[in-house]
């Protein structure tokens, strides 16, 4: 885009990506481009393959002029624009299941800053939110055992960090809290301890209720079951070889962070990718607050796809509101509404939705009080009715009749690749979306992809290349030579 300048007649060049984001092209009314200030948030709702990531989540990340955080569920979508971030700056890979190894690895120490007590009760917190996956009839009692919990992992990597213990040894106490006494001790010796902690591990580990003392134990369980195997604990075990990512130069030099995870029924990565999420923004927000602008320039992304299951923010609502004028704006999505409340909660989901200032919502979607809630938002409008009388004496009447702007019906019959936009004050819009994979940007989208696919090694570590038979022979001739078998 070029602007006149009319007092020298010349014409310079605008980046409009600087100040925003291109959602699509209004279809009613028509042919208007649709673009979102990077200080305004926006959220999706489209179940599964209604295209919320290919149409507005990947569009806005690759227009996005500074530095990304990024979750999301598919190793293709983060190859898709691995090769356009990398050309924008530096790119680090959380990938817990190891579903793209070879790419540049984020290592993250959970205990590193736990010294200063505020990080260590945050960083516990964060942990633990990624643990409340209940329906409605057990919400609240997961989240009192999740605040249970939190409050053991946080005097474990209070006093982890104050006496130079790592990961493995947090692992350690957590899997026999009753008889650990070497963080109360250090709690309870140590100058620089926060005062009371170690009173506070003691009623946590060991609450007169066996019931509460059980849970809770299964919830910091929880917490940590990512850790359970040493590849993935060792992702978070810097080592002289293999350092801790360095997140504030990241943000500084518009890189990009991909916390790739999944839906697993029995190990979840939500908990450890809430809490480098966390620690992610937390960065951020330093750094805005220590530019001399007051804010991130160019501004941040928090692109957070399939919200829910991936890193469920308890700040999300706080963020939203106090950030976005800081130079951090988010897009988050969620396949349906009642998945982000199964997880947030009702008031905390409604809290995001509320500060969301771009709603876009994709067709499909089979939650009729939904539909209906955004209907009844959208009002209704006065349409003119005429009626016609044949016969001798025919006549012609009018009135006025008030319909919805959109029914519930029609809401869920959207087309593929047209989404509802209900943006802030103003009148709904029904959008063209442009697919990031479409036309020749997309042919170089995926060319790039299948390129970034030959970075994808086999993984590296015991056992790697060798079949399960050849591991179980190798493990029983290791235990024939300790002796452990005969």
């Amino acid at each position: 885009m070029n602007l006149l300048l009319r007092s020298s007649g010349r014409r310079v060049g605008f980046d409009p990506t600087q100040v925003g984001w291109r959602i699509g092209t209004s279809k009613v009314p028509a042919g208007v481009g649709l673009w979102q200030p990077w200080d305004r948030t926006a959220g999706t709702i489209g179940p599964q393959g209604s295209g919320k990531t290919l149409d507005i989540l990947t569009p806005a990340l690759l227009q996005a002029p500074g530095a990304a955080l990024v979750t999301l569920t598919k190793a293709d979508d983060l190859l898709l624009t691995l090769t356009a971030r990398q050309a924008r700056g530096p790119v680090a890979v959380l990938d817990p299941f190891g579903a793209a190894p070879g790419l540049p690895e984020l290592i993250w120490d959970p205990v590193d800053g736990c010294v200063d007590a505020t990080v260590a009760e945050k960083r516990a917190k964060a942990f633990c939110a990624g643990t409340i996956q209940g329906g409605d009839d057990n919400t609240s009692a997961a989240r009192f055992y999740a605040a249970e919990a939190a409050k053991v992992i946080q005097c474990y990597l209070h006093a982890a960090a104050l006496a130079g213990y790592t990961l493995h040894h947090v692992l350690e106490w957590a899997a026999n809290p009753r008889t650990a006494t070497l963080p109360a001790e250090i709690l309870r010796v140590h100058p620089m301890a926060e005062p009371n902690w170690a009173g506070l591990l003691a009623g946590a580990v060991n609450n007169p209720d066996d019931r509460t003392a059980g849970n809770t134990k299964s919830t910091v369980d929880q917490a940590l079951a990512l850790f359970a195997t040493r590849d993935r604990r060792n992702r978070c075990i810097p080592t002289k070889n293999r350092p801790a990512v360095d997140i504030a130069d990241l943000i500084r030099r518009n890189g990009t962070v991909y916390l790739l995870g999944r839906e697993d029924p029995y190990v979840s990565a939500a908990p450890l990718m809430t809490a480098v999420a966390e620690h992610v923004l937390d960065t951020a927000l330093r750094l805005a607050n220590e530019s001399g602008f007051g804010r991130l320039c160019p501004p941040m992304l928090a692109c957070l796809d399939e919200l829910p299951s991936t890193a469920p923010l308890p700040t999300l609502a706080t963020r939203m509101a106090n950030e976005r004028a800081l130079g951090i704006s988010f897009i988050w999505a969620s396949q349906t509404w009642r998945q982000l409340v199964r997880v947030m909660g009702e008031q905390q989901a409604r809290a995001v939705k509320d500060l969301t200032n771009s709603l876009i919502i994709f067709g499909g979607s089979k939650d009729t009080t939904f539909n209906r809630e955004i209907s009844d938002l959208l009002g209704t409008r006065r349409v003119t009715r005429r009626n016609h009388q044949h016969g001798p004496r025919g006549s012609v009447s009018t009135h006025g009749e008030d319909t919805p702007v959109i029914r519930p019906e029609e809401l869920r019959e959207l087309p593929a690749r047209t989404a509802l936009v209900v943006a802030e004050n103003g009148k709904p819009i029904i959008a063209t979306l442009h697919r990031a994979i479409d036309g020749k940007p997309g042919r170089q989208l995926l060319t790039q992809q299948a390129e970034a696919r030959e970075q994808i090694t086999p993984a590296v570590g015991a056992g790697a290349g060798v079949g399960v038979v050849e591991q179980t022979a190798l493990a029983h001739a290791t235990a024939r030579n300790l002796g452990l078998t005969n």
